[in-house]
């Protein structure tokens, strides 16, 4: 029996190097021979995806009972002019149109995405309202989350030779309540339509390597290509298949190895270039001066760490993290600590890149994947966002499953408690995705949930006010006025505290406008019009170019001048020009708003100026002719012009177009009037009160013209009628004529 050998340090020395196999450099210690894996069935091998699959789409069958919510999935679905049109033409549009707000829609080069949109909206059903149902967008959001799950574990299977790494990675993707925002944001179809064709041309470019088919690399190439076509961030798969190389080969420092990566990087490239005028087109990219270069360092470390806490544990989520001092610019000293963790990691991969490649693919593949969407350099209003982590999360699952594979097969822990931890996290981060998902019910949910948590959050209170006042509206507004006015106070309220963190927010000055001006129509409290004047006037202070701020203020100046009219004609011109002022500078500003030809044309031919009322509303109509306000507008113009047959012409296009306008009928009683034919002009009223018996003027014109047919008893009653709905010049006609 020969004596062993006895090296330095006590311990026995080695095998030489010739005698030593490596079996695999995948995982830390060598993995257990997966014969009895691959001598079972497919079924019985694959089983656990399977499960996975049907556990995901159980989690988020919770989502169809979702809204579309105020934040962009009414831009991208219901005012989308892209999904109107379900033709060649309307597809060519996405691709390669002139016209940056189609080609670029919302700071956007996503035309694959815009197509499934389109496919979704021309077989959605249409609501009541009027608006495609969000069944079918949402089921092909969970498709395709549901896919991307599959690739991953396709590529997991390819990559471990551990089962852990099959099961464990794909199905903590899965459930990830971080990942909740990309699924169940409708408007994020970008997201989960670039991340499954993201993972499936990784899968295939690792099936080139491992089988060198040059098949499987051509059609990587081209599923990277409809992937950056879905959404730029794609651009990033160019680092994902460097970090393949170097998890399967030891030859990554062989520039001989990288000649294939060419193609990706030139695809990169070109997608990269459209993505920043994209979002130049959109002013998306924030403007460099708010914050210093050395101020973005710690907005994005701490970014950085945050989103790894966050995919350890996912709670305190919201839909938007702002800044912490949009006003004064500071950055707090956490922020500050953040740094040396973000340096750290990559340290860490620097120092790891040759004793652990596992370890080393994991870091490098979440940093490499979310570097360009950390703050560093600015882009939109959000210090981060959920949806970010959606691809870089296979990275922190592959240092999960390499943990947890430490702990058992290295340190020996038991296994089974291991396992039982493991299934309690699982659980536990399915439970918070269903509860995720139920905050996402519609926008009062979505923002009062963001607010709660970051009061700061200004875009959450000016999108939770919106939201109110649109409900006010649909829900309340012809049904419980008590109801309506509690409503549009509440979101009065929202918009004074998003102004309250930032004094310059243009939308809340203008929304808040908007909502001050529904209160006054409800109460007739001039408190709350002049509110609104100002709210526009402050909209316009710190933006000029705000057409709709300019039109909304020019209809306060309106009233302001028709109400004028019976008392002083200078103050009543005075306040006329103001209105014409400001509909001249909105349409300077946005020619393609059409209907301030209309608005202008009403305020010319109530300051008596009626020639140029009528060209205005003849301009209108030469661009659209299915306004019956126009037509009515018209009109009235004519009829002050005393061309009393061609405005009953327009009065009846008018009533043709809409058969309940009341502005029509009450403008066609003043022409017969005018004409003399008082019977007439009593049944166009009657006719009006049919559709509305709460007019109090149709009453009091009708009890003026009953006068003139000397019928006494009915006009008095009329009268009364007119005062019992709160249109108080009755009161004067009713002391002189009806108290005899």
């Amino acid at each position: 029996m020969k004596k062993g050998r006895y090296v330095r340090g006590g311990g026995v020395e080695p095998p030489k190097r010739e005698e030593t196999k490596i079996i695999s450099n995948l995982s830390p210690t060598p993995p257990p021979t997966l014969s009895d894996i691959d001598n079972k069935g497919f079924f019985a091998k694959h089983f656990p995806i399977f499960l996975i699959l049907i556990v995901t789409f159980g989690i988020y069958y919770v989502n169809f009972d979702n809204e579309p919510t105020n934040w962009d999935d009414d831009k991208y679905i219901d005012q989308n002019p892209l999904l109107k049109d379900f033709s060649g033409d309307a597809v060519y549009s996405m691709f390669f149109s002139t016209n940056n707000g189609e080609r670029y829609f919302m700071g956007n080069y996503h035309p694959l995405t815009m197509l499934t949109l389109n496919i979704d909206y021309h077989y959605s059903e249409i609501g009541p309202n009027g608006k495609a149902l969000p069944d079918r967008f949402i089921a092909v959001n969970i498709l395709l989350h549901l896919l991307t799950v599959l690739f991953i574990y396709l590529i997991c299977t390819q990559l471990f030779k551990r089962r852990l790494y099959w099961i464990l990675i794909p199905l903590i993707f899965a459930v990830h309540t971080l990942h909740v925002e990309s699924v169940t944001w409708i408007s994020e179809r970008k997201d989960v339509l670039y991340a499954m064709f993201y993972f499936c041309a990784l899968w295939l470019y690792i099936l080139y390597k491992k089988k060198d088919n040059l098949l499987f690399y051509i059609g990587s190439l081209i599923v990277f290509i409809l992937s950056a076509l879905s959404k730029g961030q794609a651009v990033s798969l160019t680092f994902s298949v460097v970090l393949i190389d170097y998890f399967l080969t030891d030859k990554y420092f062989n520039w001989k190895t990288h000649l294939n990566k060419i193609p990706y990087l030139l695809i990169s490239i070109v997608f990269g270039l459209i993505s920043i005028e994209a979002q130049k087109a959109s002013t998306a990219l924030s403007e460099v001066d708010q914050y210093y270069w050395w101020q973005r360092i710690a907005f994005g470390s701490y970014g950085f760490v945050q989103y790894i806490l966050r995919l350890i544990l996912p709670v305190n989520l919201a839909c938007l993290y702002p800044y912490p001092d949009i006003i004064n610019r500071t950055v707090p000293t956490l922020y500050w600590l953040a740094v040396p963790v973000f340096v750290a990691s990559i340290l860490l991969s620097v120092f790891t890149y040759k004793k652990d490649k596992t370890l080393t693919f994991g870091v490098l593949f979440f940093i490499a994947n979310i570097a360009l969407l950390l703050q560093f350099i600015p882009v939109g209003s959000a210090m981060y966002s959920d949806r970010y982590s959606y691809i870089p999360s296979f990275g922190t699952g592959v240092l999960l499953a390499y943990l947890i594979d430490i702990l058992i097969n290295k340190k020996n822990f038991n296994k089974y408690l291991i396992y039982g931890f493991v299934s309690i996290y699982v659980l536990s981060l399915s439970l918070l995705t269903i509860d995720r998902i139920k905050v996402w019910k519609n926008s009062e949910t979505l923002w009062s949930d963001c607010v709660s948590k970051y009061p700061e959050a200004v875009i959450g209170w000016n999108n939770l006010g919106s939201y109110i006042n649109v409900m006010a509206d649909s829900l309340y507004k012809k049904s419980n006025n008590s109801k309506f006015i509690e409503q549009k106070k509440y979101a009065v309220d929202c918009f004074t505290q998003g102004l309250k963190y930032k004094p310059d927010y243009t939308h809340a000055f203008y929304n808040r406008g908007l909502a001050n001006k529904d209160i006054f129509d409800a109460t007739q409290d001039t408190t709350y019009e002049r509110q609104a004047l100002e709210d526009y006037t402050n909209a316009l202070k710190f933006d000029l170019s705000f057409a709709a701020a300019f039109q909304n203020r020019a209809l306060i100046y309106d009233s302001y001048g028709e109400r004028w009219l019976s008392k002083n004609r200078d103050t009543a011109n005075f306040y006329f020009n103001l209105a014409l002022s400001d509909y001249d500078r909105a349409l300077e500003t946005n020619p393609n708003l059409w209907d301030i030809y209309i608005n202008r044309g009403a305020c010319y031919g109530k300051s008596g100026r009626l020639e140029r009322a009528l060209e205005e509303l003849q301009t209108y109509i030469a661009h659209d002719t299915t306004n019956a306000s126009a037509y009515s507008n018209r009109g009235l113009a004519y009829s002050g012009l005393h061309y009393y047959q061609e405005a009953l012409v327009d009065f009846d296009k008018a009533l043709a177009i809409d058969p309940k306008m009341e502005g029509a009928y009450f403008n066609k009683a003043i022409t017969f009037r005018q004409l003399g034919q008082l019977q007439d002009a009593m049944d166009c009223l009657s006719k009006l009160l049919e559709i509305n018996p709460e007019n109090g003027q149709a009453y009091y014109y009708r009890g003026i013209y009953k006068f003139g047919q000397q019928d006494r008893g009915g006009a008095c009653d009329d009268l009364h009628k007119a005062l019992d709905n709160n249109y108080m010049p009755a009161q004067e006609m009713i002391q002189r004529y009806c108290n005899q």
